[in-house]
């Protein structure tokens, strides 16, 4: 089967769904649902956020003080946490329009999402923007997080419920864990 560009990038689907969290300079609060998230480096430990190029009040708000929070979403708040993708007026709490609650994080002023079971909290290293793209990258040096579920010291991710984006309005569970030999 041949594939159309656009329906070849479904092949890198499903991908972790996550609330971002970031805070404007005037203390303003925004939440946007993302799936174009991922680790970039181990050491140091980097991450990315992929935004859409169309003036996000992310993108504005990490800008502004340099920090943002990957609140990993579970099927228990799921749907709230997409409902914040909806287009509010800029500075509109999406969290408390959408019925979820803020806690402060420990490394960073922007709070996480409380309902989350795992976050990553970032301060913002770089803002990539590709040439040719309809996105750029909020790069984040990971200073922390939580982990509500662990397993042998490591996060348990079979326990925490977490779903993934494949395309529109598809989403999927994390599935069974598979062990493989690696030959590193």
């Amino acid at each position: 089967m041949e594939l159309e560009p656009v329906k070849a990038l479904f092949l890198l689907s499903p991908r972790l769904t996550a609330l971002v969290t970031t805070m404007g300079k005037n203390g303003k609060v925004n939440a946007a649902p993302y799936s174009f998230v991922g680790p970039l480096s181990i050491n140091p430990p980097l991450c990315y956020v992929s935004v859409g190029k169309e003036g996000k009040d992310t993108e504005a708000f990490a800008l502004q003080t340099k920090q943002f929070v990957i609140n990993l979403v579970s099927e228990e708040f799921a749907q709230k946490a997409i409902n914040c993708e909806a287009k509010l007026e800029r500075g509109e709490n999406e969290l408390e329009k959408f019925g979820l609650h803020m806690t402060a994080s420990k490394n960073v002023t922007v709070p996480s999402v409380k309902e989350a079971k795992a976050t990553i909290e970032c301060n913002l290293s770089e803002v990539i923007n590709p040439k040719d793209s309809d996105h750029i990258l909020l790069i984040g040096r990971v200073v922390g997080g939580k982990c509500l579920f662990e397993k042998n010291g490591k996060p348990d991710m079979d326990s925490m419920n977490l779903i993934m984006h494949v395309a529109k309005g598809h989403f999927r569970k994390v599935g069974k864990r598979i062990d493989l030999k690696r030959n590193k």
